[in-house]
């Protein structure tokens, strides 16, 4: 595959990151690519656009956070949600139920 290893190294930098500030802009540019360029890239070989996977790894990495017992809202800040309204839609949205029955 002609971009598997700028897939990888895309993916390694969102994890290591996931707390950051991520763009289409400096995902693209750490792995060597513009950001329209990549952004198809991503697109074409991962079936999802780039910030969408970014926002399902921060929905996943915060939900394991909030079955260990941490506030909704601390995640929610935590995984660069604004607001605790944008977090529980976006987690409804992935996961079929609301944020709320999830730390129950």
């Amino acid at each position: 595959m002609k971009y598997e290893n700028a897939i990888f190294a895309c993916i390694e930098y969102i994890e290591k990151n996931i707390e950051e500030e991520l763009t289409t802009d400096i995902i693209a540019s750490e792995v060597g690519y513009s950001a329209y360029h990549f952004s198809r890239i991503v697109k074409d070989q991962m079936g999802m656009p780039l910030m969408e996977y970014v926002r399902e790894r921060r929905l996943i990495c915060a939900s394991k956070e909030m079955f260990e017992g941490k506030k909704v809202i601390d995640v929610s800040i935590k995984y660069g949600f604004k607001t605790h309204s944008g977090f529980s839609k976006a987690f409804k949205k992935k996961f079929g139920f609301t944020d709320r029955k999830s730390v129950v």
